[in-house]
């Protein structure tokens, strides 16, 4: 060994015994290595120090008295010569080297290795990290291509040194270092192995499979005795070709494989499987590997799908289809498989094998592939295929899963429809399952007709009664609940949902708390929630781009919202309205007019108003929708707009504390926007507003007419309360002031005031600032009188000569 390669070693120990060696001192040390480690480099570099220094070296204590023992492949040795070995390293002034591959199940070398370690120090040669690869090649190939031959190698020395020498031969340009030390590894495993002994490599081969294979494995599956099988094991450990975990390096397989031949590794396998299967410890990496492999024995597809159907989505579709594999009839796993595909996230793998079901199953077969197809159209954000499906199959055919039909079609406002799948929901045995779907429903049903309160209790009920490891389904119990009580304002109630599965909850899940969370105000926390998820379903895409929007409209952010609409607007061009999407499609809506591109959701909202007509306005749903339209009409400035969204609510108020809260605000807005604000009615709807979850829209109602207020003392009163219902997360109010107008005072603008300034100090007309602002001229209008009564100013000019003196004019030539 070279002086760069023990200067490059990770471990310090082949140093310290050559620097013992080369200061004159007996050294003792038992050093272990696989075949091709670097023993007998480092041995040679023994004997050389020792020689120069006139020691004579032997290699056992009868050789030569009074030399150096210096062993090599003391694995290969009698028990009888490494015992003379240990003895002669018990005298203080002897020096004895041994160097031995790892012989877990040899009792001599284990005791010689013992013996040393006791009288001076026993070590183990390690695989070559990619520094010391990098090092060793003297830095002529770079970290990437050391990296490749550490993985390719196993940082096995003589691998590294046959790929170093085919890298520099390559260094002319004659070919890719890379692709080149490859080959060379290649070529010297395959030398390596027709080394070895058959018994060796048929334990190589069962690694290959089953790392970390123990003797009595081997034993059986190989049909040799005990003994042997020790033997075996250990030479195997020794060849260099198992990893620290005994399991065959990944490059030597295919080495392996043209060594052995496919008909005597496939053999050797399939005894292995059978072994395993026997005795019940064929573990489940190992049995979809073999599967893939090409084993199909009726024990193994068995096991692979007993395996699969108590596995989570992700891990069931693996053993379902090396069940398929292995064995499993098709049609038996076919439905199983697409159902794990689709809540796993694959609809394309779903859809591919239901459909085949649909055209041309058993009754029960067709029944299953429906339920899967809708719960793939769903996250596909596609309800009206959901009840094309179940109208298609019929409420008869159906059977337990009517209550997916119900959820089906009032989702797209088909409410005669849903009537019969709810007829024939009741007449399903009432098991576990069953009682769980029909509660759902029944809690659909209910959000229609009675209080949001009982539905909410039917739907949790029925979220009480799921598994960990549920079917697939169009939506879960958990999100229908969360969505009901955010349409009503009940924020701690969609909290309490949605953390009750926290550590099992889907990134639709996710996203809907994120939805509770920047309706609390905390429009960091929903941001964080946001970018913590990674939507792959369009359903799960329309929720995020959606909150997206509705926090950077929050945060008043123009820029913000413009981006953030602009990334929605692929969903908003591909998107359908359905029950429970009314959330996002009106925020979409809001921003939409905020932007001025209402032209891109018009269909959507005619979709959602019909939709909701025609399940009868139930105000479980109705209502929240109602509010996107009485502020869709405020951002447009359209007081007649807010008319019918107002009148819905008013009709629900009776029966529904929210929408009463709601009616209130519409009422009052209705007289803000027509400029009569009664600052007692404001002050009211607000606080109610606060209190029914939507405090970003009561800080809103007060701070908009406390602008359009004519006395101070009004707009001061209305501020406050923007104040106080806000919070810190609330929109930035503007704070009154009184006393002398002087320029301390005019600096006191709020920041859209300030705004608004500078654009009239540039000459910008009231229309040119909305647009530029994201706000109606008639708000603009309302700013600038709040700005003149501010400052006190008494006309027009004295106010911009004030803005002025101020500094919020441009800045002129320095």
């Amino acid at each position: 060994m070279s002086s760069v390669d023990l200067r490059s070693a990770s471990s310090p120990a082949p140093q310290v015994l050559l620097a013992r060696l080369q200061a004159g001192k007996p050294t003792v040390a038992f050093v272990t290595g696989v075949s091709g480690s670097g023993k007998t480099e480092l041995l040679d570099s023994c004997r050389s120090v020792l020689q120069r220094a006139g020691t004579p070296v032997s290699s056992t204590p009868d050789e030569q008295p009074g030399s150096a023992i210096v062993v090599d492949d003391a694995h290969s040795r009698d028990p009888e010569t490494l015992s003379r070995i240990a003895r002669f390293a018990e005298s203080p002034q002897a020096t004895v080297i041994v160097a031995s591959e790892p012989r877990f199940h040899d009792p001599a070398v284990k005791e010689l290795r013992r013996d040393l370690g006791t009288t001076g120090s026993a070590f183990t040669l390690a695989p070559l990290s990619r520094a010391e690869i990098v090092a060793r090649a003297g830095g002529t190939i770079t970290p990437v291509v050391a990296e490749a031959i550490r993985v390719e190698s196993g940082g096995i020395r003589a691998a590294v040194n046959a790929a170093l020498v085919a890298a520099r031969s390559a260094a002319d340009g004659s070919g890719e270092p890379e692709v080149v030390a490859r080959e060379a590894i290649s070529q010297w495993q395959q030398r390596r192995l027709r080394e070895l002994d058959p018994t060796t490599l048929d334990v190589l081969t069962i690694a290959g499979l089953h790392p970390a294979p123990d003797p009595n494995t081997v034993a059986e599956t190989l049909g040799i005795d005990h003994e042997s099988a020790c033997s075996a094991v250990d030479r195997a450990r020794g060849s260099g070709f198992l990893s620290a975990a005994d399991a065959l390096l990944a490059s030597a397989a295919p080495r392996l494989r043209v060594v052995r031949g496919d008909h005597v590794v496939a053999s050797i396998h399939r005894a292995l499987v059978d072994v395993l299967l026997a005795h019940g410890v064929l573990r489940e990496d190992t049995a979809i590997t073999a599967a893939h492999a090409g084993i199909s024995t009726p024990a193994l597809a068995q096991m692979l799908s007993d395996a699969a159907a108590l596995a989570p989505a992700p891990r069931a579709v693996t053993l379902w289809t090396a069940a398929i594999a292995a064995g499993t009839e098709p049609g038996v796993a076919h439905l199983p498989l697409a159902d794990a595909a689709v809540r796993s996230g694959d609809l394309d793998t779903a859809t591919a094998l239901v459909d085949p079901v649909l055209a041309d199953g058993s009754p029960d077969a067709r029944r299953d592939a429906v339920r899967i197809a809708t719960a793939a159209a769903a996250r596909r954000g596609s309800y009206s295929r959901c009840a094309a499906l179940y109208r298609w199959l019929g409420p008869e055919q159906a059977g337990a899963d009517a209550p997916l039909g119900v959820l089906a079609l009032l989702a797209t406002g088909d409410r005669a429809g849903a009537d019969e799948f709810t007829a024939a929901a009741a007449s399903a045995p009432p098991t576990t399952e069953n009682s769980r779907a029909l509660l759902l429903s029944t809690g659909l049903v209910t959000s229609l007709t009675t209080s949001r309160a009982a539905a909410i209790g039917s739907v949790l009920r029925s979220a009480s009664l799921s598994r960990p490891h549920d079917r697939a389904e169009p939506e879960s119990a958990t999100a229908i609940a969360a969505l009901l009580a955010l349409h009503g304002g009940d924020l701690v109630g969609a909290r309490s949902v949605l953390t009750r599965s926290a550590n099992s909850s889907t990134t639709r899940e996710k996203l809907l708390f994120g939805w509770t969370v920047m309706l609390g105000g905390d429009l960091s926390g929903a941001a964080d929630i946001v970018r913590s998820c990674e939507p792959k379903e369009f359903r799960d895409h329309v929720v995020a781009r959606a909150l997206t929007v509705a926090i950077a409209r929050r945060r008043g952010d123009a820029g913000g919202l413009l981006n953030a609409w602009k990334d929605a607007a692929s969903v908003v061009a591909e998107m359908e309205v359905d029950l429970f999407s009314l959330l996002p499609v009106g925020e979409l809506w809001l921003a939409a007019v905020r932007l001025g591109e209402t032209a891109r959701l018009t269909h959507l909202v005619d979709e959602a108003d019909r939709l909701l007509t025609d399940l009868g306005s139930p105000p479980a749903w109705a209502s929240s929708w109602s509010w996107f339209g009485v502020q869709a009409a405020i951002l447009s400035d359209d007081p007649a707009a807010l008319v019918p969204y107002a009148r819905t609510l008013g009709q629900a108020a009776g029966d529904d504390a929210f929408a009463a809260a709601l009616a209130d605000a519409g009422r009052a807005w209705l007289r803000v926007m027509q400029g009569s604000p009664d600052v007692v009615e404001v002050e009211s709807a607000a606080r109610r507003l606060e209190t029914a979850g939507l405090s970003w829209d009561a800080a809103r109602l007060a701070g908009e007419a406390a602008l359009r207020v004519e006395d101070t003392q009004s707009a001061t009163t209305l501020l406050q309360v923007a104040r106080l219902v806000s919070g810190s997360s609330g929109p930035a109010a503007p704070t009154p002031t009184s006393g002398p107008t002087d320029q301390a005072t005019v600096s006191q603008l709020s920041e859209r005031e300030a705004e608004v300034a500078r654009h009239l100090l540039l000459g910008h007309t009231y229309r040119e600032i909305g647009a530029e602002l994201y706000i109606s001229a008639k708000t603009v209008e309302h700013h600038v009188a709040r700005i003149r009564r501010r400052i006190g100013a008494g006309s027009r000019s004295e106010m911009l000569s004030m803005l002025r003196a101020a500094g919020y004019g441009p800045a002129g030539p320095e």
